[in-house]
């Protein structure tokens, strides 16, 4: 695999990357720091070569380094909901909204207390791709299965998408999602998928939805 050192992958991407300096600022520490040697392996370079970042910067993709976790422990969507302030919507710490029951938050799902990302790196789309707005799940999954092999399209976890947009958030000022939902690959446990969006000045929500639901600004912001 041909990969590009960080700052070169700057050059192309300009402010579409959120690198070691953003995702420092937004965990308030240096991301590598706490990582193990295998895991820094992979964070040391970028798993994408000239010509496909060239063509993220076309498609409005942004650059993303993540890691599993800081000095003080695993970055769950709890724990960035604690780091970051104003991240999280109090809601997904009571229960309220769509298939919530009372008994369903955050703080007992395994998606918000358990799950981390992967270190490494990744390119997604800053909104859902149209093709896979309400549709059912599996009807969003057909679409993903015709996007090209070399893309290798894909959706993010829960704290995949908590973790890109509260630091995207940070870096740029921006609420990605502010109108739309990610739809995740994360199950909850009463048998539905997460979805995280909806980001407005109270916090970004996160709500399971069953699979059969659609509607228009319910989609999949794809990621390599």
């Amino acid at each position: 695999m041909t990969m590009t050192d960080e700052g070169e992958a700057r050059q192309i991407l300009g402010d579409a990357i959120l690198g070691r300096d953003e995702v420092a600022t937004g965990l308030g520490g240096d991301p590598v720091a706490a990582l193990a040697p295998d895991e820094r392996a992979l964070v040391e370079r970028v798993p994408f070569d000239r010509a496909t970042l060239e063509r993220a910067a076309g498609e409005d993709l942004f650059l993303v380094l993540r890691v599993t976790r800081d000095a003080t422990g695993p970055l769950t969507i709890v724990r960035l909901g604690e780091l970051i302030a104003g991240g999280l919507d109090p809601r997904v710490h009571t229960g309220v909204g769509y298939a919530l029951r009372d008994e369903w938050t955050i703080d007992t799902q395994p998606l918000g207390t358990t799950d981390t990302c992967a270190a490494g790196w990744a390119l997604v789309a800053k909104t859902p791709l149209p093709a896979t707005l309400n549709r059912t799940r599996d009807a969003q999954d057909a679409v993903l299965a015709t996007l090209p092999a070399a893309e290798r399209s894909s959706r993010r976890s829960a704290v995949e998408i908590v973790y890109d947009t509260l630091l995207w958030r940070e870096a740029r000022g921006e609420r990605l999602l502010a109108n739309a939902w990610d739809w995740s690959r994360s199950g909850s446990t009463d048998a539905g998928w997460a979805a995280v969006g909806d980001f407005g000045e109270t916090g970004l929500r996160v709500i399971a939805y069953s699979a059969a639901v659609r509607f228009g600004t319910l989609g999949v912001c794809v990621q390599r």
